[in-house]
């Protein structure tokens, strides 16, 4: 046996795979996190049985139209209740894949709280009313809200304890399939909470809501509003505002006064432009030497659509992204923030986790779009998203061992 914080783990009988022994709750931790509390009591052999069938199940991806279409909550309920253990127990293989997982303690915790969502999940029961599944389905969110960063302070150790064969390469790779395949995971969740909480009721012929997703979203608008948030953000750590512009365009005839919208996620689109407008403006203010300097060193956000994309384009002039750094922008194991030893240390508002860039590219890229990043040495860097506005082709992309990324 070994005793980890908040956990115990048994070596199984069969093999070096490491079952968990746990009961999770949740705990508050620093800084609003929450954290998996582990107790013994959960060595079910059934749950391990029933965990491995649904590893070798596929997942079963749905587009914007079909979620859509099907906004009632106890439809999207009987959705959940097969489809979300599936995602899951692909992440646990995931986990447990990697040798001696066990030891490095983000994996152990994520790997409980996986488990213990996996098995809430199958237990629980949608009749006669859904406040049970309901209930099951909010834990399994708030406990799984740190994972992105809990799982690259784990690839930071792995790295650091055991060397080259836990670097970039493998890193890259096997965070991008994790945290994307739980993209859709929270996505489902957090559009079933939403339609299973509301408040309206709707009576035969009504219009729908759409729950998380806003079928008429202004991309425009949204970006606007970033702007001015990270702005301010700015502002505050740096002493120094930069100038963000934001222009529309539209060769779609269907767009109202050439503003581009299209059905989308308004939060996966603020998480994209907050994280790229962090690097430009932090990037404009560290390479000016005056105001007047800054006022003329201006980031400019375009967006443009035709009938079936929108696309957008963060362009900065801050000289662009350095030769050392090249393609490691898109690491895990890459950050801004200054130096230190351990994943994290140095992180403020601006920088500092490694996840944003990498983690940006993976929600462009949930529903079929793309986010690219061409520096111009000496002048500065351009971020192009593009993004399919057809709901029918805004299909969610799922990683499994038979569809990798």
């Amino acid at each position: 046996q070994v005793s980890m914080p908040g956990a115990l783990f048994t070596r199984a009988s069969s093999g070096q795979r490491w079952r968990s022994g746990l009961q999770c709750c949740f705990q508050p931790a620093a800084a609003g996190a929450w954290r998996c509390q582990g107790s013994q009591g959960l060595d079910d052999e059934a749950l391990w049985e029933d965990i491995a069938a649904f590893k070798s199940r596929r997942p079963r991806p749905v587009s914007v139209k079909e979620v859509l279409n099907n906004p009632e909550p106890r439809a999207l309920a009987k959705f959940l209740h097969v489809e979300v253990p599936v995602r899951y127990a692909e992440r646990i293989r995931w986990i447990e894949d990697i040798q001696d997982w066990g030891d490095i303690e983000e994996l152990a915790e994520v790997h409980a709280c996986h488990v213990q969502t996996f098995r809430e999940l199958r237990t629980v029961r949608r009749y006669p009313e859904l406040s049970n599944f309901t209930e099951v389905v909010k834990a399994a969110a708030a406990r799984t809200r740190m994972v992105p960063h809990q799982l690259a302070g784990a690839m930071h150790r792995l790295h650091a304890e055991r060397g080259p064969s836990f670097g970039g390469s493998f890193a890259n790779k096997w965070l991008d399939k994790f945290l994307l395949n739980r993209i859709g995971s929270e996505m489902l969740m957090a559009q079933y909470l939403a339609l299973a909480t509301s408040t309206a009721h709707y009576e035969a012929g009504q219009v729908r809501s759409g729950g998380i997703i806003d079928p008429h979203c202004n991309v425009a608008e949204v970006c606007q509003v970033v702007a001015f948030r990270i702005q301010e953000r700015c502002a505050t750590i740096t002493g120094r505002t930069p100038t963000v512009n934001v222009e529309a365009f539209s060769a779609a005839g269907g767009d109202e006064h050439g503003i581009p919208r299209l059905s989308y996620v308004p939060f996966f689109l603020r998480y994209i432009l907050e994280e790229i407008l962090k690097n430009s403006c932090r990037a404009t203010v560290e390479v000016v030497k005056s105001s007047r300097e800054l006022s003329r060193r201006p980031i400019s956000i375009v967006v443009c659509a035709d009938e079936r994309f929108v696309a957008i384009r963060v362009a900065d002039r801050a000289g662009g992204v350095p030769a050392d750094v090249g393609k490691r922008v898109w690491s895990y194991l890459y950050t801004t923030a200054a130096n230190s030893a351990k994943y994290g240390e140095g992180a403020t508002a601006l920088a500092g986790f490694g996840v944003g860039l990498p983690l940006s590219r993976l929600y462009a890229r949930y529903l079929g779009g793309s986010l690219d990043l061409v520096s111009l040495p000496g002048c500065g860097t351009a971020v192009h998203i593009f993004l399919p506005r057809v709901q029918s082709e805004q299909i969610e992309v799922v990683p499994d061992d038979d569809n990798p990324v």
